[in-house]
């Protein structure tokens, strides 16, 4: 038997980390003094120990150790919990290579080696849409609501035989009291609106003065746009009086040859 001591230092834990496992369940000693509260724990509690140890290591939260400890099938379990969090890595690492190149180019900004955002003021006519929306829960989830809706939206359009028409318009209107967005995706109508339940047909007004410039390249890359486009409105005075939009003016092909117009109107 190994005292909590020699226990603690054997899997390169505290000891209070050992009394943290007992308190949850994680790994209880194999024997408690009745007398003195001394915990001692047997040679076999060793290899939980150390796999304990091995998951904290890759990141993995103690729940993880009590799914994969408690289960009938420890390989089974374990399995899924080093898959998740490779998934949960892997999702880290891409969005921490696109925060880093946001600031690469906010740097090369600041060093005067990029363009400034070319801001156009002028009128947007009104325009019929065949519409869909979906709600995002904050602005980082917008890709995901559009990903829901977009393709059902596609599919009704072409099975139904009506006539539409690019660019594809996208809207984003947020909603009172949340950080969440609704996010509007739509196609022109083409002729004579037609109604249905799998879209709404939706007149978006002319607007008198928006400010606009044009995005080139990967949706990865629409954020930091339209970051740089709002902080160029502001720069020049505009003060923001309506819903944002997106007009996807060339998007077949690999996004890097996408072309969209960033439109925000202005008072």
């Amino acid at each position: 038997m190994y005292t909590i001591g020699q226990f603690a230092a054997l899997g390169r834990v505290s000891v209070r980390m050992l009394r943290h496992y007992d308190a949850i369940g994680l790994l209880v000693p194999a024997d408690v003094d009745e007398r003195t509260g001394y915990r001692r724990y047997a040679p076999q509690q060793l290899s939980p120990l150390l796999r304990i140890a091995q998951l904290r290591d890759l990141g993995c939260p103690l729940d993880d150790a009590l799914d994969v400890l408690h289960a009938d099938d420890e390989t089974a379990a374990l399995r899924r919990v080093l898959e998740r969090r490779r998934a949960d890595l892997v999702a880290s690492v891409a969005a921490d290579t696109a925060r880093l190149a946001r600031l690469d180019e906010q740097l090369r900004h600041l060093e005067g080696d990029t363009q400034m955002t070319t801001v156009e003021y002028r009128s947007i006519e009104s325009v019929t849409v065949y519409a869909v929306s979906a709600v995002a829960a904050g602005s980082e989830n917008v890709p995901a609501a559009i990903d829901t809706v977009l393709p059902g939206l596609h599919d009704a359009l072409e099975a139904s035989g009506v006539a539409y028409r690019e660019p594809g318009i996208f809207w984003y209107e947020p909603i009172d009291g949340t950080e969440d967005l609704r996010v509007w995706v739509s196609w022109i109508a083409d002729g004579e609106p037609v109604e249905n339940d799998a879209w709404q047909v939706v007149e978006l007004p002319a607007v008198e003065r928006a400010a606009v410039t044009t995005y080139h390249g990967e949706m990865s890359g629409i954020g930091a746009a339209w970051g740089a486009f709002m902080q160029a409105v502001v720069a020049d005075g505009g003060e923001f009086s309506g819903p944002c939009r997106e007009v996807y003016l060339q998007a077949d092909g690999p996004q890097s040859t996408w072309v969209t117009e960033l439109q925000q109107p202005v008072a």
